[in-house]
């Protein structure tokens, strides 16, 4: 037997075309023999998958249907010789392989090629990125997250970065860009199912998939076709690894003990550890049975490590001397690198694949992952016990049934179960241990103990000897219960009780003999007459909401949050000194005019520089969602001849999206709170809006952001109870057809996708939907008459209002008597007698979506390509329901909070896009394209302004445009000592709204916003990829670098007095230092029979270049502020209200060098 290797190629990473979603690829060609003659009946087969095709009467063969992979494809024919060929199958891509047989072959002879896939691929209508496993596990990358950055025209904007979407970082969301189009726009697949989250849009750290879990990764940023939609800007599809025949197993551990080894401090507070395990192979006793079990743990003892400046504050300073010459505050007593924060994060994989016969083949897997993280935040610089944590958990678990009905006829059917929880929030703590947790004692005074500026009164967290209490008269009388609950904007928890919220009204009454709030039996008196429940005791208050329990700790609700304005700075020291029972028997002055008072009773004490730094209470928001997406696809793919495929499916989404968010909690009932919820009537037990019941007040539970008993409330499901959730529903139908003639290519379909809210939306007495505009009616009955018109003609003798018929009954009134016909008075003013809103339910919304692309043949190796494709996405869910489960009382939302309303009429936000270009390739190793491409969009997601009798207020709605155009380049080699991707694209991004959030706050403008560079615009992208395992001593190493355009940002102009003022007239019109950063990858392996042991060095940011993310605007400089503000850096007894410290800002720029050594074991 002979045999011939032609090349063997390791590293892969092509530019193709997309002709279909889903999880597998097409193989197809011809087979000749040595003449050029067709094999007219000619096997061609797969023995490993069992499938094979006989060649027609050109010679021709087709093989659809095959898994991603590399598989040994075999052509035989009696009388010729055996040719096998390696041929790694690509997701939605066509692998053209002719074979060629000598016919004066011996008999049993072999012959077998590693096939060299063509880099120029003829039937490309656009481009598409795949990379395989082996590529991915070579390249310098930690996680899947990062293999988006490889790709130019691509923009991810990193925590912390100018011009970043507010709070994406704080909630673990990802922002990335491509070709200028918003966050948000990419449609993220696993196996072909969307994990996309629909509450926020985009992905983030819960939904990291383990490296060893992919086979394969496809990007793909334009000219995707009709089977795609839900995205405006890229498709991102990863398929899954299977188990094989044999068992196998990887380990790799990744570490920054070697950086730190070498004496960086900064890898060391880094303390990065990531350990990836995968294994698998064929059940025993069944081996049509395989599995694949792999997982990643990776943690980071820091989130960020950050170096600050040399100059730092010395405890002992005789007279403060070197420290009033240094101005630092006392609590800035490090220099050089600091870390904050931490990050863990794990994932498990697992896959079982069954293919009981040929034609047939199952899938089950199961995805979890489990993401724990604090950021950092500069307001919690020196203490950060109050900040934010963030939990991101993912779970799914995904079936797949793949069945070949013909040779040429398949489907497949995929179901999804997906659960997305995120939770942000603020750790339980009691720091003195004595039963009141710090955020109680911060809401509750001790004795009237304040901090310094005397406007919050609290008590000691770190002295179990102060506690709350208040003193009445000669008795004092000890604080043990935090309100009486939800409904007045207190916790109701109480001293004892586990934690979370209660409510005190369903409580019986009793005599609280020691006035502390709860009931003790040894002390209180409860009498039989009030034990309404007749148990014989006392029952108490019921538990609305227990707090979370995770991570070994409680978690506060957001009623327990505390201001952390009333601990900045001074008030740190100040509420140390003046919670001290002596000092508060004289208390003396507190505001000294010098820098430090270290000279009174040995406190070293900063005066009045006000920076911000909180030394107490809580972050700004709590968050809780929950997104339960159950995703059913459907599709039927025929290669109904030669030249025509044609494909089609529907795919429906069906969602159930619970969500809760409160920024500021500590303002009570103006907190900005938004709920996904049924809608319901916020008026309180009573049912009636306050300012129409007898009293004239709000009862209780009215406005408080919940649903309370005796509230009505609309059910949309139909279950007899009220629900915090919504359950949007999706569907889509595509159909896809591929036309291929010997010079041209032709790929044109066409999609439909609908979307129903399933919620109610404002509308006008006829039922038109008024979104932007509520309208009411009098619900005062027959007579039109309310109790608050005060009219005697519908009053009795003692003046008492009397009930008419249809009034108060929540129904829009008509009657008809002598011919005469009236309804219940309408109005669109705010503060009518007895007002109801008008709603209508909402209705399904369409979009129609054609796709076209074609390659045109101009040379065995060279295509012009054209594509045009209309592509729309679904807004964000959080832009739908906000505040909509409020607007039964409009007022509420307008008067008491910022007035930010959802908008369930809002059409998908669309993207008109043109893309052609030129592949060639030159020789058997090299080629090169040239693109240009052009976007135009529209309907993106903005806020209009409305004013009102009560106030202005704003709803989301479409209105948004932009335009971005660009040019890309690549040059690609392969086969050679050094494979080589370099990727160029030079492109533009304006438009007039940055994110779908900026109008928010915005002040009204009657014009349309002029269109502006966009933050996230990069006319430079250079990304360069090289690769070799050829090197000497067995080397393998691996180099990707970066260069990419500053960001922009607006500058500013001096007036008068030399205050700096934002340029908005010039907006984003200057732009920080290009980002510059190169990665390498070395590693060296030794085989041991079946194992491969390997030893590497990955080292990011190799020359330490110091990038720059944010800056200070009126300089253009990272470090440095201009004249007028420096001029307020001084001591206090000089007027000063900054120290020399408060503009060291070290987080405007990126990470600096990193090491990490590796160690891997392959096994078969």
């Amino acid at each position: 037997m002979k045999s011939s290797y032609l090349s063997s190629i390791i590293f892969v990473i092509s530019v193709s075309s997309s002709l279909w979603s889903g999880t597998e690829g097409t193989i197809r060609g011809a087979v000749r023999n040595v003449e050029g003659e067709p094999l007219i009946g000619a096997q061609v087969y797969i023995g490993d998958l069992g499938v094979g095709a006989v060649a027609d009467m050109d010679g021709n063969y087709i093989l659809i249907n095959v898994p991603v992979g590399t598989f040994d494809v075999t052509a035989s024919m009696l009388s010729y010789g055996t040719q096998v060929v390696s041929v790694d199958v690509i997701m939605d891509a066509t692998q053209w392989m002719n074979f060629s047989l000598d016919v004066e072959a011996i008999k049993g002879d072999l012959i077998r090629v590693s096939a060299e896939k063509a880099l120029v691929e003829k039937g490309a209508t656009s481009k598409k990125v795949t990379m395989g496993k082996e590529a991915i596990e070579a390249l310098p990358i930690r996680d899947v997250s990062e293999l988006y950055s490889l790709q130019s025209g691509v923009v991810k904007v990193e925590g912390g970065m100018r011009g970043g979407i507010p709070d994406h970082e704080e909630k673990g969301l990802e922002e990335v860009h491509v070709r200028g189009g918003r966050s948000g726009e990419i449609a993220y697949l696993i196996d072909g199912m969307y994990i996309r989250n629909p509450i926020y849009g985009g992905i983030g750290n819960g939904t990291r998939l383990n490296l060893f879990a992919i086979q394969q990764f496809d990007w793909q940023p334009g000219g995707f076709n009709a089977e795609y939609g839900d995205a405006m800007s890229a498709v991102s599809n990863i398929h899954t690894a299977s188990g094989g025949g044999e068992f196998s197993y990887k380990f790799k551990y990744s570490t920054s003990m070697l950086g730190a080894a070498m004496g960086s401090h900064y890898d060391e507070l880094r303390g990065y550890n990531d350990y990836n395990l995968g294994f698998g192979g064929s059940v025993p006793l069944l081996n049509k049975l395989k599995y694949w079990v792999s997982g990643q743990y990776t943690s980071y003892e820091n989130y960020k490590v950050l170096q600050f400046d040399s100059t730092a504050y010395i405890h002992g300073d005789p007279g403060n001397e070197i420290n009033k010459k240094n101005m630092v505050q006392p609590w800035d007593d490090e220099v050089g690198f600091r870390g904050f924060g931490f990050d863990k994060t794990y994932d498990i994989f697992g896959k079982l694949t069954y293919k009981p016969i040929v034609k047939l083949r199952f899938s089950l897997s199961y995805w979890s992952v489990a993401a724990h993280r604090k950021i950092f935040s500069s307001r919690f610089l020196y203490w950060d016990e109050g900040q934010n944590e963030i939990f991101r958990d993912t779970e799914r678990f995904a079936f797949e049934m793949n069945h070949s009905l013909t040779a040429r006829t398949f489907y497949s059917f995929r179901y999804s179960h997906f659960i997305q929880n995120a939770f942000t929030g603020v750790r339980w703590q009691d720091s003195d241990d004595d039963g009141f947790p710090d955020w109680f004692e911060w809401k509750h005074g001790a004795g009237g103990r304040t901090n310094g500026e005397g406007n919050k009164e609290l008590s000691d967290i770190n002295n179990p000897y102060v506690v709350p209490f208040e003193v009445v008269g000669d008795t004092i009388f000890y604080t043990r219960k935090d309100g009486d609950g939800p409904q007045e904007w207190s916790s109701g928890w109480y001293v004892g009780a586990k934690p979370g919220n209660y409510n005190w009204d369903v409580a019986e009454s009793f005599i609280d003999v020691d006035n502390d709030g709860i009931f003790n039996e040894d002390i209180d008196i409860f009498n039989l007459e009030n034990d309404i429940d007749e148990n014989g005791e006392w029952t108490g208050p019921a538990l609305v909401s227990a707090s979370k329990h995770r991570d070994g700790s409680y978690w506060l609700t957001p009623e327990m949050y505390v201001d952390n304005e009333y601990f900045w700075d001074i008030e740190s020291e100040a509420i140390k000194f003046f919670q001290d029972p002596y000092v508060d028997a004289f208390r003396p002055s507190f505001f000294v005019d010098s820098l430090y008072y270290g000279d009174f009773f040995g406190f070293g004490i900063t005066s009045d520089w006000n920076e911000g730094r909180a030394f107490g209470g809580h972050d700004r928001f709590f968050s809780t969602s929950q997104a339960v997406t159950d995703e059913f696809r459907f599709d039927i793919t025929s290669q109904l001849n030669d030249r025509i495929r044609a494909r089609m499916g529907i795919d429906l989404k069906s969602h159930k999206l619970n969500f809760y968010e409160v920024e500021n909690p500590w303002d009570g009932v103006a907190a900005f709170r938004q709920r996904f919820a049924e809608q319901w009537d916020d008026f309180g037990e009573d049912g009636i809006q306050w300012q129409y019941s007898e009293s004239g007040e709000p009862d209780r539970g009215e406005g408080n952001g919940q649903w309370d008993k005796g509230e009505s409330f609309d059910d949309f499901n139909g279950n007899n109870k009220w629900d915090d959730f919504v359950e949007p529903l999706e569907i889509a139908g595509y159909f896809q057809t591929v036309y291929e003639l010997p010079w041209m290519v032709v790929n044109a379909g066409m999609r439909v996708d609908a979307v129903n809210y399933n919620t109610k939306i404002w509308s006008k007495p006829n039922g038109e939907y008024s979104p932007t505009k509520p309208w009411f009616w009098e619900d005062c009955g027959k007579d039109l008459l309310c109790a608050s018109h005060n009219n005697p003609d519908s009053q009795d003798l003692e003046g008492v209002h009397q009930i008419d018929e249809g009034e108060n009954d929540g129904v829009w009134g008509s009657w008809s008597e002598n011919g005469d016909t009236w309804n219940e008075k309408t109005t669109d003013d705010f503060g009518t007698h007895g007002s109801q809103v008008f709603f209508e339910y909402s209705d399904w919304l369409y979009k129609i979506s054609p796709r076209f692309g074609i390659s045109h043949i101009l040379t065995d190796g060279a295509t012009f390509t054209f594509n045009y494709g209309l592509y729309y996405q679904t807004p964000v869910y959080e832009n739908i329901y906000l505040n909509t489960s409020r607007q039964e009382d409009p007022e509420v939302i307008i008067v008491d909070s910022e007035g930010y309303i959802g908008n369930a009429t809002m059409v998908a936000a669309r993207t008109q896009s043109y893309e052609f270009g030129f592949n060639v390739q030159v020789g058997r190793n090299w080629a090169y394209s040239v693109a240009g491409w052009v976007k135009d969009m529209d309907q993106l997601a903005t806020a209009k302004t409305y004013r009102s009798s009560i106030g202005d207020y704003q709803v989301q709605a479409n209105g948004d445009y932009g335009v971005a155009k660009g040019i890309d380049l690549s040059l690609e080699n392969r086969g050679l000592l050094v494979n080589t991707t370099i990727q160029y694209t030079f492109s533009e991004a304006k438009a007039n709204g940055e994110y779908d959030k900026a109008a928010f706050g915005n002040q009204v403008v009657d014009a349309p916003l002029q269109e502006f560079t966009m933050p996230f615009d990069r006319p430079h992208d250079l990304t360069v990829q090289l690769y070799s395992s050829k090197l000497p001593f067995g080397i393998n190493a691996s180099l990707v670098g970066f260069y990419q355009s500053g960001f922009p940002y607006t500058g500013t102009y001096e007036k008068g007095d030399g205050e700096p003022v934002s340029d908005e007239l010039n907006k984003n019109s200057k732009r920080s230092p290009a980002f510059k950063q190169i990665d390498i990858s070395f590693s060296k392996y030794i085989e041991m029979k079946d194992m491969k042991l390997s030893l590497g060095l990955n080292i990011f940011n190799l020359f330490a270049i110091p990038n720059v993310i944010d800056l200070f605007e009126e300089t253009g400089d990272p470090d440095t502020r201009s004249e007028y503000y420096m001029k307020e850096v001084k001591l206090p007894e000089n007027n000063g209200t900054r120290s020399k410290s408060f503009y060291d800002s070290p987080w405007h720029y990126g990470s600096p060098r990193q090491i990490n050594v590796f160690f891997r074991i392959d096994y078969k």
